[in-house]
């Protein structure tokens, strides 16, 4: 009964945190990056396979969001209120994971999930950032239990062809696995749906890759960044300025070679003479580029995004700017101090929440940084910051008085009465 009064009440949290952020958002769906996945959605439902215009096959975009948005019938509306019930769902399962750690870490953890401002954001735009984020829990959910392998491997293959973001993310996963033989079997299957995607790309575009995205990317936030922070100027300014230097020169090359525009070429023949000028800027800057990393670690782990909510509140901006940093900042620390505090009660959940939090956040570290790219881990560290909270509870004066109620418990704060997690 008080599970179920627990869920019922953490899903009317998040349902109304997410559909409030709905109704007030005037209906902004889009962010510059929506259309590329709207496009392919629709080439898809007129028949014409997965292309961005006839006879061009699309190679930056990978098929599973464009495939949901089909599902949709390309109808905005309805897929952005399926990604606020994918969030509702979210924050219940964190409630139902989380018990483990106790009742009062679960509905914590489930409600810092439920306000994440950044989360119910992008909820509310035509973006991959909620699909993957349940996606990945799932990956996570079963990666933590080390069973399934089969299936395991090919819900890894779909987060990839969801956001290939999670290309090498099957590492982290077998090494929480554990080397056994459903490991490798895993791992096998794992690989099977990116490296026939990246064939298909092979065939039908010229390049060898799962998103020609990833080279752009290289040379237009990673090595471009990397000159901006070398510059020792104005980032923002000094990455447009590089971005644009770094292209003129990669397209210089491309015409030399190709004996023809770069712009009417298609993306696949581009993609490998950016990787290479990307990879020789970078290993002309390595602590430049290394600076540039630790920069996006930081961005994309404290950045709040607090302006998208200022833009659908009536409250002061300077306020929401403060308390969003806040929310953010302390979330965080809560996250450190829960991931220390399992790692003395379950090592092995405390290296999986750590090893994905980390990988994600690394990962996409670079000029291109923002809250955005913490999305996917949010579940995780809202499940870590639950437990943190938890612990400084125990040692507080309520956490005294419960165990004088209850007979005790652990004395890291983690673990409540077997009837709270039963």
């Amino acid at each position: 009964m008080r599970r179920s009064i627990d869920v019922a009440i953490v899903a009317a949290v998040a349902a109304l945190t997410n559909f409030v952020y709905l109704y007030y958002s005037n209906g902004d769906y889009f962010y510059p990056d929506s259309l590329t996945y709207l496009g392919p959605a629709k080439m898809l439902l007129h028949g014409h396979g997965f292309v961005t215009e006839l006879g061009l096959p699309e190679m930056m975009r990978t098929p599973v969001y464009p495939l949901m948005l089909a599902a949709f019938s390309a109808r905005v509306v309805p897929v952005i209120v399926f990604q606020h019930l994918l969030n509702v769902a979210l924050a219940v399962a964190i409630y139902l994971f989380t018990l483990r750690c106790g009742r009062f870490a679960a509905i914590a953890a489930a409600i810092i999930f439920a306000i994440d401002p950044p989360s119910l954001h992008y909820a509310n735009k035509v973006l991959t950032e909620t699909l993957f984020t349940a996606l990945l829990f799932i990956v996570f959910r079963i990666g933590e239990q080390a069973r399934a392998p089969v299936l395991h491997g090919v819900l890894t293959g779909l987060l990839v062809l969801t956001r290939p973001v999670a290309i090498a993310y099957f590492v982290v996963l077998a090494i929480a696995r554990g080397w056994r033989r459903t490991t490798a079997v895993y791992v096998a299957v794992a690989l099977v749906l990116p490296l026939a995607w990246a064939l298909r790309n092979r065939i039908e575009g010229g390049d060898f890759t799962v998103s020609v995205i990833a080279a752009s990317n290289l040379l237009q936030y990673r090595a471009a960044g990397a000159l901006a922070i070398a510059d020792e100027g104005d980032f923002e300014t000094d990455l447009r300025t590089e971005q644009r230097d770094l292209l003129q020169e990669a397209h210089e090359t491309i015409e030399e070679k190709e004996h023809a525009a770069a712009e009417d070429l298609a993306a696949g023949r581009r993609a490998p003479y950016y990787r290479a000028a990307a990879r020789r800027v970078i290993a002309e800057h390595p602590i430049a580029f290394a600076l540039l990393t630790l920069r996006g670690l930081l961005v994309n782990s404290f950045e709040s995004d607090w302006d998208a909510i200022a833009i659908v509140s009536r409250i002061d901006a300077h306020t929401i700017e403060l308390a969003a940093n806040a929310f953010v900042a302390v979330v965080i620390a809560l996250a450190i101090l829960g991931v220390v505090v399992l790692w003395r009660r379950d090592r092995a959940l405390a290296l999986l929440i750590a090893g994905t939090v980390g990988y994600f956040l690394l990962i996409s570290a670079g000029g291109e940084s923002e809250a955005r790219f913490r999305i996917p881990v949010v579940p995780q560290i809202a499940i870590a910051a639950g437990c943190g909270l938890q612990a400084l509870r125990a040692r507080s004066k309520f956490g005294r008085l419960d165990d004088a109620h209850a007979g005790g418990r652990g004395a890291d704060g983690v673990g409540d009465r077997a009837d709270d997690a039963a």
